[in-house]
This record gives C-alpha cells, sequence and structure tokens, in this order.
C-alpha cells in the first residue's frame, strides 16, 4: 500500500519532471475560439460602420436639399434645388462626417447619396480580413411647408 502514495509524492514533487499533454479537441478549439470572437466583434464593428455610414448619408441628403433655387422659389413655383450648391453642400457634409461618398443624382427637389465607411478589424485580421466595407444610401426632398409637397 505504501508503494502507490511514493509514486504519488513523487510524481507531485517539484523535483520530478513534468510532462505536458495538449489535446487535439482543445488545440482545435482555440482557433474556432478566436474566428467566433472575431465575427461578434468584428461583426459588431461592422454594423456600427454601416449605421454610421446610413447617417452620414441622411445629412448629407439633408444639406443638399437645403440648397434650393432661389429664383424659382420667389415666384412661387414647386421647390427645385441648385444641382452645383446641393451637390457641393452633400459632399461637404460627407468629408465633415470623415466618410468617403457621392451624390448619385439631383433631380429636381430631390437628391440622393451614397457613403462608404471602411471598418478596420480587430480579430478578423488574424485570419487575414483585415477590413469590412458598408454603405448607406439616403434620398432627400425639398418641400414648401409641412403639410404639402410640391405644389
Amino acid at each position: 500500500m505504501r508503494t502507490p502514495t511514493l509514486h504519488r509524492r513523487q510524481a507531485l514533487s517539484s523535483d520530478a519532471p513534468q510532462r505536458g499533454e495538449v489535446n487535439i479537441l482543445v488545440a482545435g478549439l482555440i482557433p474556432a475560439l478566436i474566428i467566433a470572437i472575431g465575427l461578434v466583434v468584428d461583426g459588431g464593428g461592422r454594423l456600427q460602420a454601416a449605421d454610421h455610414a446610413q447617417y452620414a448619408a441622411e445629412q448629407a441628403a439633408r444639406a443638399g436639399a437645403q440648397e434650393q433655387d432661389i429664383s424659382e422659389a420667389q415666384y412661387g413655383r414647386p421647390p427645385t434645388l441648385d444641382e452645383a450648391a446641393a451637390i457641393a453642400a452633400a459632399e461637404s457634409h460627407l468629408a465633415a462626417a470623415g466618410v468617403s461618398g457621392q451624390v448619385d443624382h439631383v433631380q429636381g427637389a430631390s437628391i440622393a447619396v451614397r457613403a462608404t465607411v471602411t471598418y478596420e478589424t480587430k480579430f478578423l485580421a488574424l485570419i487575414g480580413i483585415r477590413s469590412l466595407t458598408a454603405e448607406g444610401s439616403a434620398e432627400a426632398r425639398a418641400v414648401r411647408g409641412i403639410t404639402q409637397e410640391g405644389s
């Protein structure tokens, strides 16, 4: 009976050499865990980038829609946009928001804007995905009054 306890004591003593083993399952789960964490963290970051792109596009479209052609408005005609001023206002707003984007079109009283935001990944860069892009688009229309559109 003393022999098993003696071996056990020798195995637990600091003088005895220790061997380490890594379970194959654990070795396989570590990369999967990193990828799962990456999908959560970087997926959330991409969603936040998409929200930022959408918000920037909406604000840029609103800024562009405020640039009405005064020469038409002073005669009581339906609102129309000053195309050059609307594009400049929208692009200026996109630049101030720190996003890239463009004005898709200015037509009559409406303006359409698209914004793009690039998210630099934190965890997915470990597997070669360095960035994710997100886009947002919006359209705004100049109206006269608060109850009627156009006329």
